[in-house]
């Protein structure tokens, strides 16, 4: 990105690591073989690659490691959380097509896992948004991933696939953001509103309280920049790269 990015923007990126601590891998069933199929259908392997490229370091937030160990991107109890009830609250216990993933953690065992990983991300992701607020009087969190081109069992949905999903808050996307990000993408990407995938990530403290924390969630089509089948890069990573970054540029440039 050769364009400055505003200082206010805070780029939160979940599921792009796949790194599981060897103490996590003993509680998981999968072979190795099973496990490498899992983490190419759940994490997001390049998003990171994909639009970091010229975003500084420190308006950063991403997830040290996989979503199969914790998903910060997940409510914190299961009684608040939806997937929770396919076995995917915030520590999975079922894999991408409903399987066994793991044994249910006992509650010291969660407790660990939650302040290693899950509380430590929010707080830096909370702090970034409060140092926004305080120094411009405003936050704009982007929230990155990637899905399949075709639905995963657990998804529970067999839409159409659009290259791009645009996700939005009803409270924290204001219709500027969300006609900025539509528009931006469309001329350059196949481009849903919502669909598959919809809502955007705010901190909780702020989580329908404060309009001056704006979000918008964007979801890239794997097949777009990867064979999905292993992971590897196409040649068209970098072109799409560089197309995705000037529409996420241009779109934040109208939104403010």
């Amino acid at each position: 990105m050769n364009a400055v990015i505003p200082p206010w923007v805070i780029f939160h990126i979940p599921h792009d690591s796949s790194y599981i601590p060897s103490q996590v891998r003993q509680s998981i069933f999968l072979n190795d073989e099973q496990l490498n199929k899992e983490l190419l259908c759940m994490c997001d392997l390049w998003t990171l690659a994909m639009y970091g490229n010229g975003i500084p370091f420190s308006q950063i937030v991403s997830s040290p490691v996989c979503r199969l160990v914790v998903d910060v991107e997940r409510f914190s109890e299961d009684k608040d959380e939806v997937m929770a009830q396919r076995g995917m609250g915030v520590i999975y216990t079922a894999t991408h097509c409903l399987g066994r993933l793991r044994r249910f953690p006992g509650r010291a065992e969660r407790r660990s896992l939650l302040n290693n990983w899950y509380w430590p991300h929010h707080l830096q992701l909370s702090r970034k948004v409060n140092l926004a607020l305080e120094n411009y009087g405003k936050a704009f969190v982007v929230d990155l991933h990637s899905f399949a081109s075709k639905a995963l069992p657990y998804e529970g949905n067999s839409d159409e696939r659009p290259e791009i999903c645009i996700g939005t808050d009803p409270f924290h996307t204001a219709p500027d953001i969300q006609e900025a990000f539509f528009s931006e993408f469309s001329r350059s990407f196949d481009t849903g509103f919502n669909s598959p995938f919809s809502g955007a990530l705010v901190p909780i403290e702020h989580y329908k309280k404060d309009r001056r924390v704006h979000s918008v969630m964007i979801e890239t089509r794997r097949d777009l920049y990867e064979d999905e089948r292993n992971g590897e890069l196409l040649t068209t990573f970098v072109l799409v790269s560089k197309r995705l970054q000037m529409c996420l540029l241009s779109a934040i440039s109208e939104s403010f």
